[in-house]
């Protein structure tokens, strides 16, 4: 009986927690402010962007309820499937239990078998349930990255009436640029530094936070506290500059198509592994395509 009971217990533990509810509230009718955009904007196309810039945050909410509708109903779909993986196999287990106290030689035996075999059996359809959960959210999770990717603030700013002003340097003070590379970028360093702190978190999919981190949550996350936004999927952070593996800085990041590391200087690099770790510099991984060496700052 003990057998059942443990794996009653862990089928319990695979249980999937509810997703929480999500209320981003309403939003105004952009539509509505199209009239005032055409006025304030007769000698542009700041108007007309505001309007297409509304227009698409209008859609991205529609898609947003949608995706956390499916989402949640995936969630629920599985709960309800171990729930009925749980009943089944007590239902099963009832007609075993007799031969555990039964004075047959060999009764007690068999049943613990019986009883082990079974529990087995149901607990891996459990994992694989789970797994299969997995797998249904992972496009979910992808496209609710991409709609988080998306930059409006980046369209309203290259129309004419939210542009922001452009300073002109005076002749006293030129402007003048470092080349890149020409020496490490204070970003950079600070990214990695960022990284190095959390060594020893987690590896958890999906991972954004310092409760735990993927490969790509990590280096975003460490560009952030740096002051640099970049994006959240490991094949989109090939920006800003690519370099060679002799011109690698504090704060290059070394792409994959599905994995990203920092390179932390002294031919060492720091990614989210299990947990976040620094390893030797590589440009292999798993067999996955190797996308180069890239520098945010540059």
């Amino acid at each position: 009986m003990r057998e059942i009971v443990d794996t009653l217990a862990r089928i319990a533990e695979l249980e999937p927690p509810e997703l929480p509810a999500i209320s981003l509230g309403p939003l105004p009718d952009f539509q509505a402010a199209r009239p005032l955009a055409d006025m304030i904007a007769q000698d542009s196309d700041g108007g007309a962007r505001l309007i297409e810039v509304a227009t698409a945050v209008t859609a991205d909410r529609g898609r947003i309820d949608d995706l956390v509708g499916t989402a949640s109903s995936l969630v629920g779909a599985a709960r309800e499937s171990l729930l009925d993986l749980a009943g089944e196999l007590v239902r099963q287990a009832l007609p075993l239990l007799p031969g555990l106290i039964s004075p047959v030689p060999g009764a007690r035996a068999a049943s613990i078998t019986q009883l082990t075999h079974l529990g087995q059996t149901f607990l891996q359809a459990a994992i694989d349930r789970i797994t299969g959960l997995t797998s249904e959210l992972e496009p979910l999770t992808a496209d609710l990255e991409q709609i988080s990717q998306t930059s409006h603030s980046e369209q309203l700013r290259a129309a004419d009436m939210t542009a922001p002003p452009q300073e002109t340097p005076t002749p006293e003070t030129p402007e003048t640029q470092d080349e890149p590379g020409d020496a490490p970028s204070g970003a950079g360093e600070a990214a990695v530094a960022a990284a190095l702190s959390v060594q020893g978190t987690p590896y958890v999919w999906g991972g954004t936070s310092t409760s735990g981190f993927d490969c790509s949550g990590l280096t975003q996350w460490a560009y952030r506290q740096a002051g640099v936004e970049i994006p959240r999927l490991a094949e989109d952070q090939t920006v800003g500059r690519q370099v060679s593996a002799d011109e690698l800085q504090p704060g290059d990041l070394a792409v994959w198509d599905g994995h990203v590391a920092m390179y932390a200087g002294d031919g060492k690099m720091v990614e989210a592994g299990d947990p976040v770790q620094t390893n030797p510099v590589r440009t292999s991984n798993m067999g996955m395509a190797f996308k180069g060496f890239w520098r945010p700052t540059g």
